[in-house]
């Protein structure tokens, strides 16, 4: 069993006991405020992961939420995942008392509960990663996410996840550089998507992003990027978020 296949073994027994919310609160967000700054820079809030351990030693959501904030992010990801990457709905939750700026819940999504726990705790945007689940899943999981005023941001890393994530009429795609299976980190994955993806699309790429010069590899067709491990382990967050931007504005001109 690979560590994907454990993670959503143990999500499906974890929903068993999560408390559900029968009429969570419509989002009114308007997702285009993501793109008006560009390009769309996505911090992410995340203690530990599988492919890395113990990513902060001392995690303080609070803390580097306000350094995300001065940082002028678009939005904030909060992994909600306990297990296996130290986060919570608790953690979510609070974000969304500390700041108005867009949040991603990040979570491993099988089931609708998932859905109205996140929206309930504040998430404007919910993650939905092809690889687990099946096209009917997908198209009413996306529903779900869009019947509460939610943005769907759906996970692909290959063609044929591509493929199927076209079938339920995205706006936002999340090109994955990191293998969910085997955890390696291929730089080229968003490279070898990106000329499939409509212009209409946002196409977001993730994983493998070291330092603000990373993102002078990527194609301006890329209207925006995840960033989690590196800006967790770096001494100046919003430093390193104004730096994307600034070379971001060079490259892309």
């Amino acid at each position: 069993m690979s560590i994907l296949d454990e993670i959503v073994a143990h999500k499906r027994e974890e929903i068993k006991t999560l408390a559900d919310v029968a009429n969570p609160p419509h989002c009114t967000r308007d997702f285009a405020e993501l793109f008006q700054n560009t390009p769309c820079l996505i911090a992410e809030l995340k203690a530990a992961s599988p492919s890395e351990g113990v990513i902060a030693e001392n995690f303080d959501p609070e803390d580097q939420t306000a350094k995300y904030v001065a940082g002028d992010v678009n939005a904030i990801s909060v992994l909600t995942d306990e297990k296996y990457f130290g986060g919570s709905f608790a953690v979510l939750r609070n974000t969304r008392v500390l700041t108005d700026v867009p949040l991603l819940c990040k979570e491993f999504i099988i089931d609708e509960k998932q859905i109205r726990v996140a929206r309930d705790c504040g998430a404007d945007m919910v993650l939905l990663i092809v690889k687990i689940l099946t096209d009917e899943e997908l198209l009413r999981l996306k529903t779900a996410i869009d019947n509460l005023g939610m943005a769907a941001l759906i996970e692909i890393q290959n063609e044929e996840e591509l493929e199927r994530a076209l079938k339920v009429s995205p706006d936002l795609l999340l090109i994955n550089n990191r293998n969910l299976t085997s955890f390696d980190v291929d730089m080229n994955t968003t490279a070898n998507l990106l000329e499939g993806i409509p212009a209409t699309i946002k196409a977001i790429a993730a994983s493998g992003i070291k330092s603000p010069s990373d993102l002078e590899n990527f194609s301006p067709r890329v209207d925006g990027f995840l960033i989690g491990t590196t800006l967790m382990r770096s001494d100046d967050p919003a430093e390193f978020l104004r730096n994307c931007r600034g070379t971001w504005k060079k490259h892309a001109a």
